[in-house]
């Protein structure tokens, strides 16, 4: 069963909501066990892992939505990070920046939860923390 454009805004709006509010135990209510995509290591617990990660490095890491489409279960998001390094991240050592990146992540959602993850999320962020510019 297809969801509707307005449900599938609703899970996403959700999802973010519980990132931002680290809540990494509940995200199992929006992606599924069998997620992949989301790196090198499929399922809902690398999944959460690499959710985990961010928001260790970053504490107060905050995901704020630019833009959404949705066109039938697929999803594509642009979104505004931004956090403070306060611990090590994809091998960087703390910086004590605070960073701001850009974001794209696709997504398909199916029976209701996200089952597929593609975003550019670590590259993204590694680049802002090697290079001079800090915000």
């Amino acid at each position: 069963m297809e969801l509707e454009r307005a449900d599938v805004v609703a899970l996403y709006e959700r999802y973010l909501t519980c990132c931002n509010e680290h809540r990494f135990d509940d995200l199992g209510e929006f992606v599924s066990e069998r997620v992949s995509g989301s790196g090198p290591v499929d399922g809902l617990a690398a999944y959460v892992d690499g959710v985990k990660a961010v928001c260790v490095a970053f504490p107060d890491y905050r995901w704020e939505l630019q833009e959404l489409v949705v066109e039938g279960g697929a999803i594509a998001a642009r979104l505004i990070g931004r956090g403070t390094h306060t611990a090590p991240f994809s091998g960087i050592a703390p910086t004590g920046r605070r960073i701001s990146t850009q974001e794209l992540v696709v997504y398909r959602v199916a029976d209701g939860k996200i089952v597929h993850c593609w975003g550019d999320l670590y590259p993204v962020v590694r680049d802002a923390l090697t290079t001079s510019e800090a915000v």
